[in-house]
């Protein structure tokens, strides 16, 4: 009599299908979420300015790599623009229940998630005015350094006249240690040397 052996193959091939699977678990790297948690951050550099006021200013950041950090190219080596402000629109926060409250004002952030040793320059700018209120509007400026403990490296207030115009407000020198060395700001906007820059 001729013994039935596939419930042995079947069974060794379970097997072996269940150690493939652990093993592809195992190797295969875990691709990170997009909108999640964000490395962590060595320094900050904010701007806030009133609420009241529907304008959309920009934070304009430029780093050692000599490339913008702002609304139209967010992400530049290690520096990252998390939050962007856009006036008015962007100004009420969504609660769980549905209501909406008004921000104290319009923030906007960029982020340095490593130390990049390097010049960087800081500046402000009128994007677009929402209304036809054409008044100066002010605008603060803050650098805060994160680790090993969090302190303000820089703060400043610059008020802006008119639309297109960018005032640049903060340089600094990082070197490899993570310490900070204010400088004289450029006399031309950065603004303007990137245009001159793109082809």
């Amino acid at each position: 009599m001729i013994r039935d052996r596939s419930p042995i193959w079947i069974g060794i091939a379970d097997f072996l299908l269940c150690c493939l699977g652990v093993v592809i678990v195992a190797v295969a790297p875990v691709k990170a979420n997009q909108d999640g948690v964000k490395p962590h951050a060595e320094f900050l550099i904010q701007m806030d300015y009133p609420v009241d006021r529907d304008v959309d200013l920009d934070l304009w950041v430029v780093g050692p790599e000599r490339k913008p950090v702002f609304y139209n190219s967010r992400q530049v080596g290690c520096a990252d623009l998390d939050r962007d402000s856009l006036g008015l629109a962007t100004a009420h926060v969504y609660l769980a229940d549905g209501t909406s409250v008004l921000s104290k004002s319009n923030i906007e952030t960029t982020t340095l998630r490593c130390i990049a040793p390097g010049h960087y320059d800081v500046a402000v700018n009128v994007f677009s005015y929402h209304t036809d209120s054409r008044e100066p509007i002010k605008a603060h400026v803050e650098i805060t350094g994160l680790n090993p403990q969090i302190r303000t490296l820089f703060a400043a207030d610059v008020t802006l006249t008119h639309l297109g115009e960018t005032e640049n407000v903060a340089s600094f020198d990082l070197d490899k240690e993570g310490h900070v060395t204010l400088v004289s700001v450029p006399l031309e906007p950065i603004t303007q040397t990137f245009s001159k820059s793109s082809p």
